[in-house]
């Protein structure tokens, strides 16, 4: 797999997620679904021997820097260059533990904090 497909791999899901933010909705009252938009941090991307990590954003929190369009919990993603594979990382510990678990492991089954 070359970098570009890996791209679209990663964007394609972004779309599915877009897609199941935006059902999530809201019970406040006059609620505005605000159409999620997710883009990746290209210049956050890291090359590895197995292939990418990925880190993504909101596109308005990108274009303005204003933590309230940030998102909470957007794990970033490994693409296994080998195999194809998309799999999402966590967040409750910095990214390089679940790159450095995927390497011993290729996988990240068995976490224990």
């Amino acid at each position: 797999m070359k970098i570009e497909e890996a791209i679209k791999l990663v964007n394609d899901y972004l779309r599915k997620s877009e897609v199941e933010m935006d059902k999530f909705g809201s019970g406040l009252p006059n609620y505005i679904n605000p159409k999620s938009k997710l883009q990746i941090l290209t210049e956050y991307t890291e090359i590895h021997e197995f292939g990418w990590i990925f880190y993504y954003n909101s596109v308005k929190y990108i274009k303005t820097g204003d933590f309230r369009y940030a998102l909470g919990g957007n794990a970033p993603l490994i693409i296994n260059k080998h195999t194809n594979e998309l799999i999402e990382t966590g967040t409750a510990r910095e990214t390089s533990f679940y790159v450095n678990h995927y390497i011993k492991h290729g996988n990240l089954k068995n976490i224990k904090y």
